[in-house]
């Protein structure tokens, strides 16, 4: 995709995040939209895009946040390399796995990030912060990946060069 575009996409997506989703009255489940972005970009496009796209994004979400300044950034980037080797047609043909790596991608980011910040010295009470906060995150990002990767593939069959014959 175009950078001109990318780096504008990533920003307001990030700016959502930090600013329109916190006031979203769901308690403490909020959907992670940029980890959404990445793993559906992943699966889409693949060839390394999604692990830029984490970095570029997380770089965003980390000048917007309170954690440990590179903490997101390197989360997105490691769940982009993972997104990005999803990306085959067996992953793009069928519609339930984007949605099983969006909720496997959901648990692998927030225990990364939770174990991180305990690293850092920050208190992680686990068993309540894993079933009131990761598990129906994961459920609302699986809710929203057919969304936002329909939005993406579109994108990206747009984007593409069209070989006439």
């Amino acid at each position: 995709m175009n950078p001109y575009l990318l780096i504008p996409l990533l920003a307001f997506v990030a700016v959502m995040q930090a600013t329109l989703v916190p006031l979203l009255p769901f308690g403490s489940t909020r959907p992670d939209l940029l980890l959404v972005v990445v793993v559906a970009w992943g699966i889409v496009r693949g060839g390394g895009q999604a692990a830029l796209w984490g970095l570029g994004g997380g770089l965003f979400l980390d000048l917007l946040s309170g954690v440990p300044f590179g903490l997101q950034t390197l989360s997105l980037s490691a769940i982009g390399l993972l997104a990005d080797l999803m990306e085959t047609n067996f992953f793009r043909s069928n519609v339930l796995l984007p949605l099983a790596a969006i909720f496997v991608a959901s648990f692998l980011y927030h225990i990364g990030e939770a174990a991180a910040l305990q690293t850092f010295g920050y208190p992680i009470d686990w068993q309540p912060w894993v079933l009131g906060v990761v598990f129906p995150t994961a459920i609302f990002n699986t809710l929203l990946m057919p969304l936002i990767y329909a939005l993406l593939r579109r994108a990206d069959r747009s984007s593409r060069p069209r070989l006439t014959w």
